[in-house]
């Protein structure tokens, strides 16, 4: 046979359409589709998750938001989804003739880690994919909820339920037990007594706008920052240590990972998880001188701490107002103030220590710098006006003579006082496990807010936690230990002033209690060194004043530091000062 020539193979191609040159493109890979859907949601990336979903009705915000409550829901740490098994791949040949759309299937499998499960918790399931003709471009995917649960019909979440183990006690410094039993049955066996730094349990809530079932707004971003304890219904700390040490004192709970319907109710536990009893925890409390103080101080309102200057153990917290929380074990709402920890009052002229302390050390006075006490000097005025004309270093601090007291603050200048006041304990947050308030003194502004404020007016505001700290230091010989509520806390501390700076502010504070304006707090079992303080405060329109004492005793060899504030209960020297001469005279023998 011939061979064909050249315009004759043309015109039989043409003849048949160009069949032999023309090919049809293959369909998209619906094999590709999956795994980049499968990718985004690994990563979740819900922008681009949204962009392979079929349903209009799901955006990225609507997938971010359930995402978010399923895993707050399961305490879940990480989502994996892989694909598993083959991907069905239609033929173009094979479905050019069939309806559209097109569909495909991807057999995957979604893991879920939990800090409810011990081992990750995997579900099987099947995606659908379908492409709208032979000439689109990508597939989309069949997106419901049900896929993050795929074999469990009916699911619509998880939700984690807890059974916790013993929780510890709470002791004394002795061991005796303030707190003990279970969250349900948990008994004060000391009722009252340092109720509201002992705290009590309460009921944990659902955080608002959450739905039901959801334990966290947020979920966890790692296992280790995974919240491994409460759900809504569970019974935990509520106030004082047993709040500020639930993690210690509940340990973590046996808890079981359930799928749920939309009512909440279980379709399939998932997985557990093995919990750990709580820890005891011993407190620097003293059960003894914390009542003896408590009886001494009576139903004066305010706040009272009882110190050991050597280490910064709490010896006693008394806040009035008495709170058992024996009486509010599930309570909701409750929440006791502890003022002796949490209470902010000026201080007035109880914060004279440590101005005097600061002058004394950078060597602005001694105690026998002459000064004049007029009635008012700029701005500044004695209390009642007094006028003490010439005097000594000593006998300002000893009849509490503001306006020699705002000479001296000019002389230090406010950047020294103010850094004083923080080597002192101001603005900052003590470091114990128990939270306090943060005093504050702030940088004044003017010499106004620097003279006032070095008597403890102006912006200055003080716990009877932070001024008891101030008397510990001087009576610690000039090094501030920090406050500690517990014996497992580190003994910290740091040079403040000198030990003979303190030396000089004790023999100068023995002199308030001895003929000054502090001699209510006289006591026959040991000298005081102490400082009064009157604080002037307006309560709607009326003037009125907290009245403070600071001290602490044996002078010579201290033991404890007390500072107390009496709110709104009038001059220091008449009605702190004799509080604290009782307490002293009642804890003293406790401690020696």
């Amino acid at each position: 046979m011939k061979p064909l020539s050249s315009l004759c193979l043309i015109a039989l191609l043409s003849a048949s359409g160009c069949s032999l040159l023309e090919q049809e493109p293959p369909l998209a890979s619906a094999g590709d589709a999956a795994a980049s859907f499968a990718a985004a949601w690994n990563e979740q990336d819900f922008t681009a998750m949204d962009a392979q979903i079929a349903a209009p009705t799901w955006s990225s915000v609507r997938l971010k938001r359930l995402f978010e409550r399923v895993s707050a829901q399961g305490r879940i740490t990480r989502i994996e989804v892989a694909l598993r098994g083959e991907v069905t791949e239609p033929d173009r040949d094979a479905v050019e003739e069939q309806a559209t759309p097109i569909a495909a299937t991807a057999p995957y499998v979604v893991t879920y880690s939990s800090t409810a499960a011990d081992e990750p918790v995997a579900f099987e399931g099947v995606l659908e994919l379908s492409l709208g003709g032979v000439e689109s471009e990508s597939w989309e995917v069949s997106w419901t909820k049900d896929l993050l649960w795929p074999g469990v019909e009916g699911a619509a979440g998880f939700s984690v339920v807890n059974r916790w183990l013993r929780r510890g006690a709470i002791l004394d410094r002795s061991g005796r037990k303030l707190a003990v039993g279970r969250p349900g049955s948990r008994r004060y066996p000391y009722g009252s007594l340092a109720g509201a730094t002992v705290g009590h349990i309460g009921r944990f809530e659902d955080a608002p706008g959450e739905e039901p079932n959801a334990a966290s707004p947020e979920p966890a971003e790692d296992a280790e920052s995974a919240i491994t304890g409460p759900v809504a219904g569970d019974l935990v700390g509520a106030s004082g240590l047993e709040l500020a040490l639930d993690d210690r004192l509940a340990g973590a709970p046996t808890s079981k990972l359930l799928v749920v319907d939309a009512e909440g109710d279980e379709l399939q536990v998932a997985g557990r998880r093995r919990g750990e009893p709580g820890r005891d925890v011993r407190t620097t409390l003293d059960v003894d001188v914390q009542r003896a103080a408590e009886s001494a101080y009576g139903t004066t309102t305010g706040g009272a701490v009882v110190l050991d200057p050597s280490t910064g153990d709490l010896l006693a917290v008394v806040s009035s107002s008495p709170f058992d929380p024996g009486n509010y074990v599930g309570a909701a709402g409750v929440d006791p103030f502890n003022r002796a920890l949490s209470g902010l009052y000026p201080p007035g002229s109880s914060l004279k220590v440590m101005t005097a302390s600061a002058a004394l050390e950078e060597e602005v006075v001694t105690e026998n710098t002459k000064l004049s006490g007029p009635a008012e000097y700029q701005g500044v005025r004695n209390f009642e006006s007094g006028e003490f004309g010439s005097l000594d270093f000593a006998s300002a601090l000893k009849f509490s003579v503001n306006t020699a007291f705002a000479q001296i603050a000019q002389d230090l200048g406010a950047e020294r006082l103010t850094r004083y006041a923080g080597a002192f304990g101001f603005d900052r947050a003590p470091e114990m496990a128990l939270a306090a308030a943060t005093s504050s003194f702030p940088l004044p502004e003017d010499d106004y807010d620097l003279m006032w404020g070095a008597i403890g007016q102006a912006r200055v505001l003080a716990t009877p936690l932070q001024m008891a700290t101030v008397a510990a230091t001087v009576a610690n010989g000039g090094r501030r230990m920090e406050p500690r509520i517990l014996v497992s806390e580190p003994k910290t501390g740091q040079p403040v002033i000198s030990r003979s700076t303190a030396t000089t502010m004790t023999k100068l504070m023995e002199g308030v209690v001895d003929g000054g304006t502090g001699t209510r707090a006289a006591i026959p079992e040991a000298e005081v060194a102490g400082k009064t303080g009157t604080a002037e405060v307006d309560v709607d329109g009326k003037r009125m004043n907290h009245a403070w004492f600071v001290s602490f005793a044996p002078s010579s060899r201290p033991q404890v530091a007390v500072a107390l504030v009496s709110e709104l209960g009038g001059v220091g020297g008449e009605v702190a000062a004799p509080l604290a001469g009782r307490i002293l005279s009642a804890v003293l023998p406790l401690v020696r």
